[in-house]
């Protein structure tokens, strides 16, 4: 890992940052440069249809990059307000992708975030935007309390 990033924690039993012991995805995001970054290499388990992963799948990590996204910049958790997902190509099983999720600005109570699914040749699957609010404060402490430490 370089010095400019930095392991983002995760939570037990999460669908996507999850255990994959537990059935979870597994995704580790990770800060770099003021984006949340990972990377996923989709299998069967995964499709909608033959080869070709489900766009539920693809959804679930574009709005967790969003989130890790608004947490990193801010300390907070957030909730979805409105996420817009854009399918630009299909995305084949196998394929190892890196998921990048940013703060493009807040606007008094609410963030607005971006995030991408994209090869390592630059090809871009899918792109997300969405809109989301700050999570209540009993909440954020309880779901901060709850995260683990990601290993390195």
């Amino acid at each position: 890992m370089e010095k400019n990033e930095q392991m983002l924690p995760y939570y037990r039993q999460c669908f996507v940052c999850g255990e994959t012991r537990l059935g979870r995805l597994g995704v580790r995001f990770k800060v770099v440069n003021g984006t949340v970054r990972a990377n996923f290499t989709p299998t069967e388990k995964h499709v909608g249809f033959p080869g070709i992963v489900h766009g539920g799948i693809i959804t679930a990590l574009l709005d967790e990059a969003m989130v890790w996204a608004i947490y990193a910049a801010t300390g907070q958790f957030a909730l979805s307000a409105e996420i817009t997902v854009r399918f630009l190509k299909p995305l084949p099983v196998g394929q190892t992708v890196e998921i990048v999720g940013y703060l493009v600005r807040k606007q008094k109570r609410i963030w607005e975030v971006a995030s991408e699914i994209h090869d390592e040749q630059a090809i871009v699957y899918a792109r997300a935007w969405g809109r989301f609010v700050p999570a209540p404060s009993e909440e954020n402490e309880q779901w901060q309390s709850a995260l683990q430490q990601a290993k390195t």
